[in-house]
C-alpha cells in the first residue's frame, strides 16, 4: 500500500518534485510492521554480550541458551527483552535526524549506520547491567520488579548520547546562490487526474481479482483425509505423548502423531493444514509458535540441512526444555510443491499459488525428539522419521477442496 502510494506521488508530482521531497516520502515505508524476524537473532546478540560481560566481571555464570544463570538467581532473555521495539525507534530517529541535520550523504548513511548498530549492543549492555546489578544486591527479584524502570532510563541515555554526537557534526543548510529568474513549476491538471484515476483503476484490480478467485469457492472445506503415511519401520502410538504441541492459529485441520521405531526413540509429528485463499490465511502469522510458553521455553534457534530423497532440506531447528527434558524441533512449511523453512519464501510461494490456482492448500509441519538420550541423537532420528514419510509435498498438492455443506 505504502509502495503504491509512492508511485501516485512519483506520477502526480514529476520526477523532480519527488526527488526533492523523497525523504518525506520514503519516511512513510516506516508505517509498514516489521521486524519479526529480527527477534531470535537480537536474542542471540542480546545472550552473547550479557555473558561475555559476566565471564570478564569474573562472576559466576551458566548459560542455556537464552537462559542465564548466577548464583542469585536464574534470568532469561525472552523476546520482548530483545530491543527490537528500541532498534526501531532508534532507526527511525536515525534517519530523521540524518535528514535534518546533514547535507552529506556519508554523513546520513554513518549516523543511520551508527543509530542500528548502538541500541543492538546497547541492549546486551541492559542486560548485563541487570544482571550485574542482580548479583551486587544478592537477589534477582529484587531487580526483575524494577529492570523494565532500568531499561528505558538506560535506552534514554543511548539516545541522548546519539543526539550528542550526531550534532558535534551539524553541517548548517546550503543556501542556493541568487538568481535573476527561476523556473517555476506548474503541475499539470491533466497529468494529475490522469496518474490518481490510473493509480485507484490499478489499485482495484487486486482487490477485484481476490473476490473472483474467492467466489470460486464460496464456502470450501478441506475434504477429509488422514494425515500423511509413515513406512511400517515405523509405528504409531496410541498411548499418552510427550506433552509438545506447537501453538498455531487458524489452521484448517491438525493432526498430533507420536511415531516409535525399533532402537529409536519416540518422534512426535504435528501438521496443521492451511486453505489457500486470496484474502490471506493465517499460516505465516508471526502468532504461531513452536512451544507454549506456559510449558516451554525456546534454549536455542537455528537452521539444519538434510537429504530428502536426494535433495537438500533446509529446516528451522530449535532445542526447547521445561525442567531436565530437553527436545529437538524442526519446522518447515509446504507450499505449491516446495519444502522451505523461510517466512518469505513462504508468503511468495502462497502467493503465486493463488494467484495461478496451482494449489489449494498448505502446510506447517514440526517433528520433535527427546534429546536426553545421547546415544540416539535427535537430528538422526528427524532425520530417519522424514525420510519414512511419504512425500509431504505430493501429500499435500493431493488434498482437495468441497463444497462445504449448509450450515456447516
Amino acid at each position: 500500500m505504502v509502495a503504491m502510494f509512492q508511485v501516485v506521488l512519483l506520477v502526480a508530482l514529476g520526477p523532480r518534485v519527488f526527488r526533492q521531497l523523497s525523504a518525506p516520502f520514503l519516511f512513510l515505508f516506516f508505517l509498514v510492521p516489521s521486524g519479526a524476524f529480527l527477534v531470535a537473532s537480537l536474542q542471540t546478540i542480546t545472550a552473547d554480550i550479557a555473558v561475555a560481560g559476566l565471564r570478564f566481571f569474573r562472576i559466576p555464570v551458566f548459560s542455556d541458551g537464552y537462559m542465564i544463570e548466577i548464583p542469585e538467581g536464574p534470568f532469561e532473555i525472552a523476546e520482548a527483552c530483545a530491543g527490537l521495539r528500541f532498534l526501531i525507534a532508534s532507526s527511525v530517529f536515525g534517519c530523521f535526524f540524518a535528514m535534518v541535520m546533514y547535507q552529506s550523504s556519508l554523513r546520513r548513511a554513518l549516523f543511520i549506520t551508527m543509530s542500528i548498530i548502538v541500541p543492538i549492543g546497547a541492549n546486551g549492555l541492559r542486560a548485563l547491567g541487570i544482571i550485574v546489578l542482580a548479583h551486587l544486591e544478592g537477589s534477582a527479584a529484587a531487580v526483575e520488579a524494577d529492570h523494565i524502570l532500568y531499561g528505558w532510563a538506560f535506552f534514554t541515555l543511548v539516545i541522548m548520547i546519539l543526539i550528542a554526537i550526531g550534532m558535534a557534526f551539524a553541517e548548517k543548510p546550503r543556501r542556493a546562490p541568487p538568481t535573476e529568474s527561476r523556473a517555476r513549476y506548474r503541475p499539470s491538471l491533466w497529468r494529475f487526474t490522469v496518474a490518481v484515476s490510473a493509480a485507484v483503476l490499478l489499485a482495484l484490480i487486486g482487490p477485484a481479482y481476490a473476490f473472483r478467485l474467492e467466489s470460486l469457492f464460496p464456502v470450501a472445506q478441506l475434504a477429509w483425509g488422514d494425515s500423511p503415511h509413515v513406512a511400517p519401520s515405523w509405528h504409531s502410538l496410541s498411548g499418552a505423548l510427550p506433552n509438545w504441541r506447537p501453538l498455531v492459529h487458524g489452521a484448517d485441520r491438525e493432526f498430533l502423531e507420536g511415531f516409535e521405531q525399533p532402537g529409536s526413540g519416540i518422534v512426535v509429528r504435528y501438521v496443521a493444514l492451511y486453505r489457500l485463499r486470496a484474502i490471506g490465511n493465517m499460516l505465516t502469522t508471526a502468532e504461531n509458535r513452536l512451544v507454549d510458553d506456559r510449558d516451554w521455553r525456546i534454549a536455542e534457534r537455528g537452521e539444519a540441512a538434510f537429504s530428502l530423497g536426494g535433495e537438500k532440506i533446509t529446516v528451522t531447528s530449535a532445542e526447547i526444555v521445561t525442567g531436565p527434558r530437553r527436545r529437538l524441533v524442526w519446522s518447515f512449511y509446504v507450499v505449491d510443491g516446495r519444502i522451505t523453512a523461510r517466512l518469505l519464501e513462504a508468503k511468495l510461494l502462497q502467493a503465486r499459488a493463488v494467484l495461478l490456482r496451482r494449489a489449494g492448500v498448505a502446510a506447517l509441519v514440526a517433528v520433535s525428539a527427546s534429546m536426553n538420550n545421547p546415544g540416539n541423537p535427535a537430528e538422526d532420528q528427524l532425520a530417519r522419521f522424514l525420510a519414512a514419510n511419504e512425500s509431504l509435498p505430493w501429500y499435500v498438492d493431493s488434498l482437495r477442496l468441497v463444497e462445504a455443506e449448509p450450515g456447516v
